[in-house]
């Protein structure tokens, strides 16, 4: 089942992010991010249940980009557990963010991947996305 997510669902998102990034993240800022935007209406949190159990995230964070001039969307995150990848959770997710987007008028929705993450983008263009663009990232810390 996916729903929205909440507050109480906090705990749970944290170690799911900490999964996709591979790094730990300290509570109280995460905490602080995640709660404002619980609230912003252009980010969308769901989280995916099997027997209760929170198994999977996405977040999407709508845009309005001058070179698009249109409403667009990106998934900023999008992970599922990894002893509960395969039974089309992340195919729901990317249903339910079609659906969403095409309720709200988005032109598209689109998301980075990690070069190093192959499974992911073949599971993206399965899923109806293509690869069009190059993400250039300068760390500043």
């Amino acid at each position: 089942m996916i729903r929205k997510a909440k507050e109480t669902d906090l705990e749970f998102v944290k170690l799911l992010v900490e999964e996709l990034e591979e790094q730990k993240f300290e509570l109280e800022i995460f905490k602080e991010i995640y709660f404002k935007n619980l609230l912003n209406t252009e980010v969308h949190y769901f989280v995916a249940e099997v027997n209760n159990e929170i198994v999977g995230f996405m977040s999407i964070f709508e845009s309005t980009p001058l070179h698009h001039c249109h409403k667009l969307a990106e998934i900023q995150e999008l992970i599922i557990r990894e002893k509960h990848r395969g039974l089309s959770i992340g195919k729901e997710f990317i249903e339910l963010a079609t659906k969403l987007g095409q309720e709200k008028g988005w032109l598209q929705i689109e998301l980075s991947s990690h070069m190093k993450r192959l499974k992911a983008h073949n599971f993206y263009m399965r899923n109806g996305f293509n690869r069009r663009h190059f993400k250039f990232v300068k760390m500043l810390k």
